[in-house]
């Protein structure tokens, strides 16, 4: 079917802008026995203590970049052209300024929210895949959840067209304040707010909360089918697809190798993934992320739903061919990356 383009204010200077629970990802090579090892639940977050954390980098060699769903999803929009800032927490570390240097070179606008506490580090994300390619995350509490609502820059969030609303920060009570009044700012300056769906049990142990944010104030939702039944309470795609239309919201259901479901407008049809020889599959950490990117990019250039879907397909397509969530586009293509798109290893001994 057909589905209408969405109009902003002309005003609006930012396509978007993203409250997001800034991390380093550290992208490692592990096996199921790395994971058992280390009491981490495969294919899940795990949040544990920064010993667990020291373990794990002893044995392992990662592949830095800058992550967490919202800095994925301004990267790649800033990558391609478009203009996004990020709103988040880092610490006056090595990790923030590998941070805020990453954020230059890929021009994504970012000024940055430090943390007050000095024993507080930049958040490390430790994103272990194993040899299916199942991606498992571990990670220690750091700055980026201590952001609240008075780290809200809200002249930005006035200006931008779409605010994404990263679900990590859900995890504090802090986060979920910070959430609900960029919500509250971007519809009150007639910007449209994003929901993403970034993690099913965490979408779960909140879900009352989140239905309530989507209901209030939410126009677009993003994730993947069972991040929406954890959203919905349901247990069959129709149903979760009867759902979403109930909300009035534009949505896109990510379904892997199937492609996703765009939805508005009481109806919802299937975009089909990009063809992509599995043997150049290296990892599908960032994927999801990518698509959301490309799909919520999209929609503030005024594309129709079905070639906004299209274009974060072909974005996620591009992802994961290589190692890492960061997009290795435009001015991050691999000639000029500072960190290549090599293999994580192990170290010896």
């Amino acid at each position: 079917m057909e589905f209408k383009r969405h109009k902003y204010h002309p005003r609006k200077k930012y396509d978007v802008v993203a409250l997001s629970a800034v991390v380093v990802d550290m992208q490692m090579k592990a096996e199921d026995a790395d994971l058992q090892k280390h009491g981490l639940k495969k294919g899940l977050s795990n949040l544990v203590d920064k010993k667990v954390v020291a373990d794990i980098e002893s044995g392992l060699t990662p592949l830095k970049s800058p992550g967490g769903p919202g800095v994925n999803v301004a990267s790649g929009v800033a990558l391609r052209g478009g203009k996004s800032v990020v709103i988040g927490k880092i610490a006056n570390d090595e990790n923030g300024k590998f941070i805020t240097q990453r954020f230059a070179q890929n021009g994504v606008q970012y000024t940055p929210t430090l943390s007050t506490d000095t024993a507080t580090g930049t958040t490390a994300v430790h994103v272990l895949t194993t040899p299916d390619k199942e991606r498992s995350f571990a990670f220690a509490a750091g700055a980026s959840m201590e952001l609240g609502p008075e780290d809200v820059d809200e002249e930005i969030v006035k200006r931008a067209k779409i605010t994404y609303l990263d679900s990590y920060l859900w995890l504090t009570e802090n986060g979920k304040e910070a959430v609900h009044h960029a919500a509250d700012v971007a519809k009150k300056s007639g910007g449209k707010v994003a929901i993403a769906l970034n993690d099913a049990k965490l979408i779960e142990k909140n879900r009352t909360e989140v239905l309530a944010l989507v209901k209030s104030h939410g126009d677009i939702l993003v994730g993947d089918m069972k991040e929406f039944q954890a959203l919905f309470g349901t247990t069959t795609p129709e149903d979760t697809m009867d759902a979403i239309l109930a909300t009035k919201c534009t949505a896109a259901v990510t379904m892997g190798k199937q492609g996703a479901y765009v939805a508005k407008y009481g109806a919802y049809t299937l975009v089909p993934t990009q063809k992509l020889d599995q043997s150049l599959v290296v990892d599908t950490n960032g994927a999801g992320d990518q698509f959301a990117s490309g799909f919520i990019y999209g929609i503030a250039e005024g594309k129709d739903l079905v070639t906004s879907a299209q274009q974060g397909a072909a974005w996620a397509a591009d992802v994961i061919q290589h190692f890492g969530a960061e997009p290795q586009a435009g001015k991050n293509a691999p000639k000029n990356i500072q960190n290549p798109p090599h293999e994580p290893g192990r170290k010896a001994g």
